[in-house]
């Protein structure tokens, strides 16, 4: 009985990792073409961005880990922790904040650091996501990296309609063009693999 069960586990694995790798190939899609579209737009300063997913790296690998911190924040606002990893709750309200705070109190905020806080917090929650789900044998490690991707490309597309709040990116353009070109991918992987 535990050999059949071993064997199904093994079987599962297998198809998780080739369904990894072809998830995998869209990542790569959607996030050339994500970053494409926001390198487009004249007023978005991609360097702020990238300065903020190195500024948020560096502040949990050498200064403070705030794991714990953030997993208590999710769990307020999201009971549920399929949602706490799917939604970053600080994305959501700095988003709402930039829409509300300029309003009500006559104010006007910088663009810089509207980019810098959303680069942030995207990575401060793919950081979350991945302490969370690290796997410890080769069966939790594909698990894993299947799950993380799909997640990834989700938080990416949440990113973009946080960033959609001050600039004008065309998300639909994204996610058609990286589906196409993950598409095309898999296409020229699988091609190489059976010649």
């Amino acid at each position: 009985m535990d050999e059949k069960v071993t064997k199904q586990n093994s079987f599962f694995t297998l198809i998780k990792f080739f369904l990894f790798l072809i998830i995998f190939c869209f990542v790569i899609s959607i996030s050339k073409e994500f970053f494409k579209e926001i390198r487009a737009q004249e007023a978005l300063n991609i360097n702020i961005l990238f300065f903020s997913a190195l500024s948020a790296f560096s502040f949990y690998t050498f200064l403070v880990d705030l794991n714990g911190i953030y997993k208590k924040i999710q769990n307020f606002f999201f009971h549920s922790s399929f949602l706490s990893y799917l939604v970053p709750s600080f994305l959501v309200l700095l988003s709402l904040g930039y829409f509300i705070l300029p309003k009500a109190f006559n104010l006007e905020i910088d663009k810089g650091i509207f980019v810098f806080l959303g680069g942030f917090v995207f990575t401060s929650h793919l950081i979350f996501i991945a302490r969370e789900n690290k796997g410890k044998n080769f069966a939790s490690v594909i698990n894993y990296l299947f799950n993380f991707s799909i997640l990834y490309i989700i938080n990416l597309l949440l990113l973009g309609v946080y960033l959609m709040a001050a600039f004008e990116i065309n998300l639909g353009k994204v996610l058609v063009e990286g589906l196409t070109g993950g598409a095309l991918l898999i296409k020229n992987l699988f091609t190489q693999i059976l010649h």
